[in-house]
């Protein structure tokens, strides 16, 4: 619109002329200003707006543009021809919309709805597992000498009445393995499960935790943020940890000695405890290592992979220092949980757990995979992953390497010492199996059980088919090795009976009674009833 307005009033020229009103307000042009007539004076058709290119004509019935109309402004004079600007072009046909072939009418995709379950164990903490089922449960604090707070569960007795009433009964330590919790002893139900069973046994049963873990990441003076939270490996659990749950319990239950049974890592950190640490070794009654790791010379899957790029996992690890490798939360725990469902059939999570710890041998609970995986890995330290990866890669069950000035410092040796398990004097079963790829039989065949000195190893049971989780999680592991367990510990409980019995007796003789046959007989007492366990 300003455009065309623009183009008609550049069609006239002002005039230089300029006329005045007297103060009468006479609007009577001077003399010489040149009226025009109406028929004279040249507009625009009034239907100019209405075609497209409209034709002009110089008459219309419009008022004039006159002075008269126009006070205090002069005449308008044209510039040139009007029409021979505008020329007369011919009117453009209407404008029809194409037509457009009718579409067919597509229905509106059924959505079909999604059940998501969630198991409640899932996203329960093992406080609340165990007492899901009804079980008691206690948490416990522990500090190690280097600040680090640790985390026990305990179930004091089982669900069963006969269970709770011993005043004395006796204690069982169960350790997890890598990357996992306590939670690993309680992932089946209550009678496939080793904490449950050991509980309805009559056993108090206590379930650690090593630092790093889901209930470990505490500390007197770091926060788990801190880099140096996470400058450990199994060696500090070995040194430190162990020794620190350990006498906590001991001190709780007002015993001397306990049960051990270690899994993987459990067993492993126990080994290098008790090589460097006889006095440590008396509080241990006996020690049933299960899935045993040792010297990693043949192991398969993802740890024989890890080890294969040791040197540059070593790289990584000198460049971007400490850290937290595989952390659990309530996210993963949910996550995996709804992926892994039975439902589902995602070969993921069963591959993932294969990948690990060895080929399918048909023992799980399908249905508690997704449990399985909610819980665990549960986290552990960068630099632990990078000790048993050096495990692999040299075939030695060594301590950390640090490099060459620190090895230097702290080992006096360039090369990290192998920890020296024929100082182990302690009682030893062992139960392993060739389908297992992180504790080989080949390993445990060919190192642990030749490195053992014969009085310490008491028993070791070779088991069929049975992977890396299939000693925590197996359909056959209650009668296989948690049965023999208990059948060991109750052999046990009787011999010690006897030899208290026979002490009482020694004890209550007359002192008149020589002292040396007291003591041959004590002693005689005591290795029937050695041979006897033997058999």
């Amino acid at each position: 619109m300003l455009f065309l307005l623009f183009i008609f009033l550049s069609i006239f020229r002002i005039s230089s002329q300029q006329f005045t009103t007297n103060d009468d307000d006479d609007l009577t042009p001077p003399p010489n200003i040149i009226t025009y007539k109406t028929s004279e004076v040249p507009v625009l058709r009034t239907d100019f707006f209405t075609n497209s290119l409209p034709e002009i004509q110089t008459t219309l019935s419009a008022p004039r543009l006159t002075p008269e109309f126009a006070p205090g402004f002069p005449p308008l004079t044209p510039l040139w021809d009007v029409p021979s600007m505008l020329p007369t072009l011919p009117t453009p046909p209407p404008f029809t919309f194409p037509t457009f072939p009718t579409l067919p009418t597509i229905p509106p995709p059924t959505i079909k709805p999604v059940n998501i379950t969630i198991d409640p164990e899932a996203i329960m903490d093992v406080p609340e597992i165990i007492a899901h089922w009804g079980y008691p449960v206690e948490t416990h604090k522990v500090v190690t000498p280097d600040g680090y707070i640790l985390t026990l569960h305990r179930i004091p007795h089982g669900i069963n009445k006969t269970s709770s009433t011993r005043t004395k009964k006796p204690v069982v330590f169960l350790q997890h393995g890598l990357l996992c919790t306590s939670s690993i002893w309680l992932l089946n139900l209550p009678h496939q499960s080793a904490g449950y069973i050991f509980a309805d046994q009559g056993y108090d049963v206590w379930l650690g935790n090593m630092r790093g873990n889901t209930y470990s990441k505490s500390h007197l003076r770091m926060n788990s943020m801190d880099p140096k939270f996470w400058k450990f490996s199994w060696e500090e659990m070995a040194r430190y940890d162990l020794e620190s749950m350990v006498d906590y319990v001991l001190k709780s239950t007002k015993q001397e000695q306990l049960y051990y049974i270690g899994h993987s890592q459990g067993a492993l950190t126990m080994f290098a405890k008790m090589s460097q640490d006889g006095q440590f070794s008396r509080k241990i009654r006996k020690f049933f290592a299960m899935a045993p790791v040792a010297r990693m010379s043949h192991v398969k899957g993802l740890f024989h992979d890890l080890g294969e790029i040791y040197d540059q996992y070593n790289m990584v690890y000198q460049v971007f220092g400490d850290g937290e490798f595989l952390t659990n939360n309530i996210f993963t725990k949910l996550m995996t949980d709804i992926l892994c469902d039975q439902a589902n059939n995602n070969p993921i999570c069963e591959n993932f757990i294969f990948a690990v710890s060895g080929p399918n041998s048909n023992q799980f609970n399908n249905s508690r995979i997704g449990i399985y995986l909610a819980h665990n890995p549960a986290g552990t330290s960068s630099r632990n992953m990078l000790h048993f990866a050096q495990m692999v890669k040299t075939r030695r069950m060594a301590r950390f390497d640090q490099g060459r000035d620190l090895n230097l410092k702290y080992y006096g040796h360039v090369i990290p010492p192998e920890y020296d398990l024929r100082k182990i004097n302690s009682s030893i079963y062992l139960f392993y199996s060739d389908l297992d790829w992180l504790a080989n039989s080949n390993d445990v065949e060919g190192y642990l059980i030749p490195m053992l000195p014969k009085n310490s190893l008491k028993k070791s049971t070779k088991l069929k088919d049975f992977n890396h989780n299939d000693f925590l999680w197996g359909m056959r592991a209650r009668a296989e090795i948690y049965e023999k367990i208990i059948d060991t510990i109750t052999l046990d409980q009787r011999k010690i009976k006897l030899q208290d019995g026979v002490q009482k007796y020694f004890d209550s003789l007359p002192t008149s009674f020589p002292s040396n046959l007291s003591d041959t007989l004590l002693q005689t007492v005591r290795n029937e009833t050695m041979e006897f366990e033997l058999d």
